[in-house]
C-alpha cells in the first residue's frame, strides 16, 4: 500500500515495496512571489524542502539524460506530476506485474489522466 506524504505545495505518492513513486507539483498560477523582494518564488523554496525530505527518506526523482525530473503525467487541473524512485525499495527486484500494478495505484492517488510512455 503506498504511502502519501502532503507538503505545503507537493504531494508524494511512494511505494515502498517496489520502490516508485509520483510526486505532483504545485499548479504554476498559484506560485508567489518573495513579498521581500528576494529572487526565489513560494514554490521554488517549497521544491528545495521537499527533495532535501525526500532524500532524507531515500527518495529522488527520475532524471533525463540532461539531469531534468522525468515527467510521468499530469493531473485533470493541469498539475505536473514527476516520477521518483527509492533507492532502497523493500523487494529487491519486483516482478514486471507488481510494478505495473504499484504504478497504476500511484497514478490512481496522484490524479494523473494523462501521461508519457515509460518503462517501468
Amino acid at each position: 500500500m503506498p504511502t502519501t506524504i502532503a507538503y505545503a505545495t507537493h504531494t508524494a505518492h511512494l511505494d515502498s515495496m517496489t520502490g516508485s513513486g509520483l510526486l505532483v507539483m504545485p499548479r504554476v498560477d498559484q506560485d508567489v512571489s518573495d513579498p521581500l523582494g528576494g529572487v526565489a518564488t513560494l514554490h521554488e523554496v517549497s521544491w528545495g524542502q521537499v527533495i532535501r525530505d525526500l532524500d532524507a527518506r531515500g527518495w529522488e526523482p527520475f532524471a533525463d539524460d540532461y539531469g531534468l525530473p522525468t515527467t510521468e503525467g499530469t493531473t485533470s487541473d493541469g498539475r505536473q506530476v514527476l516520477a521518483l524512485y527509492g533507492r532502497d525499495p523493500i523487494m529487491s527486484e519486483p516482478s514486471l506485474g507488481e510494478l505495473l500494478e504499484a504504478r497504476r495505484e500511484l497514478h490512481a492517488l496522484a490524479g494523473v489522466v494523462a501521461g508519457q510512455a515509460r518503462q517501468a
